[in-house]
Parts: structure tokens; sequence; C-alpha cells
């Protein structure tokens, strides 16, 4: 017994020894990539050790997910998991290459933020009610753009479309930049993209703010209303950035990540950084607040996908 308390007091101590590998499921330039590299660079210091940001994108998170799901559970390789990749994927896809409750320890929250539903000003569509009128009186015509099949900027419209009953042409990208692209030169409608895609087009007048899909109404947008102020019962909630770990690893691991992002949130300049990607701190940390939000999630995309019938080969 004397033995192993050693051994694991050693463990505790000496990681990491090596560099440690964040697989982040999109393509770099993004948000979610800008995030990882604001936090590496922090928690870098707080571990006394490197935090490489490894981009591993394809299929909606899910590459990246299978692959660290097998890596060996010692803390050198994580995952920035998101509400598509640990939520609605298992429901999305026939075949997945991993399981979140059965291959994945959580670690705890990173970051919040909202996606905004946008209009290309071509349209004249200026409100969410505009849009389910002309959608109404014009069944199919309209066309929105988004990340992918099953990805939450795809799931978010489809949502709102089926709760409202409209019709409208979905039109998949390899991510939300190509989207947001195809947005603003007029090739689709719409398209939903986080606040840090969305903002910068809104603020130039190249697209027009119409519904959150958040919990609150945004600080840049007072007057953009929330899917639920717009008459929409039973959306999820807010999305998320989740740093996940390989099934079995070490407590003391996830014990010091998870004070390391309490210390990156307590920080003023990581804050401002984090601020200019227009995402929010977690009202906790830890993994249980992980887990809970991910069971409350699973319950709730699990019966909307099936209803809408969207899957993914």
């Amino acid at each position: 017994m004397t033995l192993l308390l050693s051994a694991t007091c050693s463990m505790a101590a000496t990681w990491p020894t090596r560099p440690v590998s964040v697989y982040v499921p999109v393509a770099a330039g993004g948000a979610a990539d800008a995030l990882a590299r604001v936090w590496g660079a922090y928690v870098s210091k707080e571990i006394g050790g490197t935090v490489v940001v490894e981009n591993k994108p394809g299929a909606n998170g899910s590459i990246a997910a299978a692959y660290v799901a097998k890596q060996r559970p010692d803390g050198y390789a994580l995952l920035f998991g998101s509400t598509s990749t640990m939520s609605i994927n298992p429901f999305t896809y026939t075949k997945l290459a991993y399981n979140p409750g059965r291959d994945f320890d959580p670690v705890t929250e990173i970051a919040v933020t909202s996606q905004i539903l946008v209009s290309n000003p071509s349209t004249h569509i200026r409100s969410i009610n505009e849009l389910v009128d002309q959608a109404k009186a014009n069944p199919g015509k309209f066309t929105y753009g988004s990340a992918g099949i099953g990805n939450s900027t795809h799931l978010n419209v489809a949502f709102l479309a089926k709760h409202f009953g409209i019709e409208m042409t979905h039109v998949p990208y390899k991510g939300a930049a190509p989207a947001m692209v195809d947005l603003v030169s007029g090739q689709v409608n719409f398209a939903a993209d986080a606040q840090s895609g969305a903002l910068p087009q809104i603020r130039a007048g190249k697209a027009i703010p119409l519904v959150v899909f958040g919990d609150e109404r945004l600080p840049e947008l007072p007057d953009v209303p929330t899917v639920a102020e717009a008459g929409v019962t039973g959306f999820p909630g807010s999305g998320w950035y989740r740093l996940m770990a390989p099934k079995g690893t070490p407590s003391h691991v996830i014990d010091r990540l998870t004070e390391a992002t309490r210390k990156f949130w307590a920080d003023e300049n990581a804050r401002k950084q984090v601020a200019e990607l227009y995402m929010v701190g977690p009202k906790a940390f830890g993994p249980k607040p992980v887990l809970e939000t991910m069971k409350r999630e699973t319950r709730i995309w699990g019966p909307i996908v099936k209803s809408m019938g969207i899957r993914n080969n």
C-alpha cells in the first residue's frame, strides 16, 4: 500500500513530463481553435509543461473524438469537445467510432458561446417573424448554410424551422466559415454561426441578425431576441467547449487541468483575450457539471434528431 501511494504521488508530482496534446476537431482559424490556443498558452504555464494544439477536422468532429478515445489515458491526449461531438453525433451518425459516455472522462467546461441566425440583406428579412411569414408564403424557396449535416449550426436552424412549420433548403458546407462566406455573397439566404463568425459581418452590414440560439440576449445585440423569446420551446441551450480525456485518465490530471482553467478565467488578461472571441466563462468547473449537461442535452437532442430524420453514414 505504501509503495502504491508513493507511486501515485510521484505521478501527480511529475505530470507532465512531455508535451500535452489537445485535439481540436475543426480547422485552424476558427473560434474554437483560437480559444484552444489562448487557453493552451495559459495552462502551459500553470501546469509547468507545454500544451500543443493539434487540429484534426472532419466528420463533424468525430475524427478527432475517435482518435483521442483510443489514446492512452495518461493525460497527454485531450479532446476539445463540443455540443456536436459529445451530445449530437451519437444520434446523427449511423456508425460512430466512439461513445462519449463510455470512452471519455469529462474534465471541465472551458467556455460558453451562442450562435446567431443571420440573413443576407438582399432577402429584406430583418426579424424572425418576417422569416416565418415569408417562408410559409414560399415553401422551400429559402436556403440556409451550415457547417455540415448534423452540426449544431444545422440542427439549430432545423429545430427552429420544425417548430414554426416552415420549409427551407439546407446547404451543408465543410465548416461554418465557408457557409458564412456564401451567406455574405448571397449564395444562401440564411446561416447560423457562432458570435465570433457572425458579429463582424453584422457590424459590416453584410448580415442581419434575426435570433440568438442561446439562453440570454447578447450585449452586442440587445434588441435581438433569444429563441425562447421568439416563442420556441424546448431548445437545448447555448453551445459550449469542454475538455474531455480518454476514459481512465488519473484524477490528479483532471484536477490540475480543472484548477488551471479556473485560474485562466480569474486572469484579467486571459478574460480579455477570450472576450474578443465573444465567449464567456463557465458557471461551474470540474467534471460533474460537464456530465450533467451532456446527460440533459442527450435527453433533448435524441428525440429531436430522430423526429427530423437527420442521419450521416
